[in-house]
């Protein structure tokens, strides 16, 4: 994961570097994509910790209201999944978010963070949590836009008595089409 977020730091850079001095664009609209990724998954109970790794793809659909002075709010449903063995036999995790998105534009970039509902299907278990998080978009063209997120979702289930905290860190990449 160390060397991906290196990989996604180096290629956001190169991304919003000519944006700075590219007139302001508009982000306002609806937007659909696709995003993948890699996913960290820690889940704990008790003194028991258990942790994996593992690919992750999925779809976002959302919408962006540009506000005065280059701020922009917006809200924005994914749908992501991803499949995890250290937890005993290969466990898919299907992830549905619900996010706010609030941040600003510098050109041809904007940069936000992210706050909002979270519900995780784990091979058939399910619980609603929060996810939080930052990311920045880049407008490749009027319609095409490149964005990477990182996210936290965390959730508290119960299992055979017990409490289980399971808490994923996601860094996505992603591209979207703005109608």
């Amino acid at each position: 994961m160390r060397n991906t977020s290196v990989m996604i730091a180096s290629v956001v850079a190169v991304m919003i570097a000519p944006s700075i001095a590219t007139a302001d664009d508009d982000w306002a609209g609806v937007y659909a994509g696709i995003h993948f990724g890699a996913a960290d998954g820690d889940l704990s109970s008790g003194s028991a910790k258990l942790s994996d790794h593992s690919a992750v793809y999925g779809l976002q659909l959302g919408y962006n209201y540009s506000l005065a002075n280059n701020w922009i709010v917006g809200s924005e449903l994914s749908y992501s999944t991803a499949e995890f063995s250290a937890f005993g036999p290969s466990k898919d995790m299907d992830t549905t978010r619900l996010k706010l998105k609030a941040g600003y534009g510098v050109g041809a970039a904007m940069f936000y963070g992210v706050l909002g509902y979270s519900h995780i299907d784990l091979d058939g278990k399910n619980e609603s949590g929060v996810t939080y998080g930052l990311g920045v978009g880049y407008k490749a063209t009027e319609s095409i836009v490149l964005n990477a997120e990182l996210l936290r979702d965390s959730f508290d289930f119960e299992s055979s008595g017990a409490d289980v905290d399971v808490d994923v860190t996601t860094l996505l990449l992603g591209v979207s089409y703005q109608f």
